[in-house]
């Protein structure tokens, strides 16, 4: 377990320093502080993808724990991370991504697993990965989501913004959150035209509730989109939204899968 806590560790020295040179809003001292905490999350990413390739290969056709799925997914967001923060108004959404990633890598799990895939090959693994970075995308959405409806909550009162400030200025947060469900929906829908050719019989596949759990939280996101596209939607009702969809998702992805393994002790396929 020394690689994944050497990778949170460096997520969360990378977050709060980032943190720090947002809040403080100082162009010459913050651009040294950013490199300095874009090169330990860049480490961090590093050891992180380092633990997932060697589990993997000691284990190559293990089936993925929900601790391993919650790595991944922390991997995707740990990197997008990296790459916002390359931008100075992008540091506190940055640093944001950089804590929720260390929280998902916490979740990683080593040692043996108890179910095998049982039809391996890139066709799974396109599937695997369309689907838990599509996961990741969302989060990324739901993240910014809450972060705005916090900002304009304090706007709208005249309060003191506080450490909200660092999310600022409140336009590239609607459109990062907006850009993260439109790039995760997309996904989404690979995911679920690929997860197609693995399907052969939904019930004795124990895969009914996961399609149905997922198809759901297709639509309520393309519903979003849409009235993005239509009606302005943002705020609070694009937040109702996107929780509604990622609950489902994640009831999906994490819920059924758990209930699946550990409470009845089977695997889907």
């Amino acid at each position: 377990m020394l690689l994944p806590l050497i990778a949170v560790a460096c997520y969360l020295i990378g977050a709060v320093w980032l943190g720090i040179t947002a809040y403080r809003i100082d162009s010459h001292q913050g651009r040294g502080g950013r490199i300095a905490a874009v090169a330990i999350a860049i480490v961090g990413a590093a050891v992180h993808a380092a633990a997932l390739f060697g589990e993997h290969r000691m284990a190559p056709s293990a089936a993925l724990s929900p601790g391993d799925t919650a790595a991944i997914v922390g991997l995707v967001i740990a990197l997008t991370a990296v790459v916002l923060a390359l931008r100075p108004r992008s540091r506190g959404v940055a640093a944001l991504l950089l804590g929720i990633a260390a929280v998902l890598e916490a979740a990683f799990s080593e040692g043996t697993r108890q179910f095998s895939v049982g039809r391996p090959g890139w066709e799974l693994s396109f599937h695997v990965a369309m689907a838990t970075t599509a996961f990741a995308f969302l989060t990324i959405g739901m993240a910014l989501a809450i972060a705005q409806v916090l900002v304009e909550r304090r706007l709208r009162s005249r309060q003191p913004l506080g450490w909200l400030k660092i999310f600022t200025p409140l336009e590239s947060l609607e459109s990062g959150l907006f850009q993260s469900i439109l790039a995760g929906f997309v996904l989404l829908t690979l995911a679920l035209v690929s997860g197609a050719f693995f399907i052969e019989n939904l019930f004795a596949q124990h895969l009914v509730h996961k399609v149905i759990l997922a198809i759901v939280a297709w639509i309520v996101f393309g519903v979003l989109l849409l009235g993005r596209l239509r009606f302005g939607w943002r705020g609070r009702k694009a937040l109702h939204w996107t929780l509604a969809g990622y609950v489902l998702l994640g009831l999906a992805y994490f819920g059924s899968k758990v209930i699946l393994e550990d409470v009845l002790g089977k695997h889907w396929g």
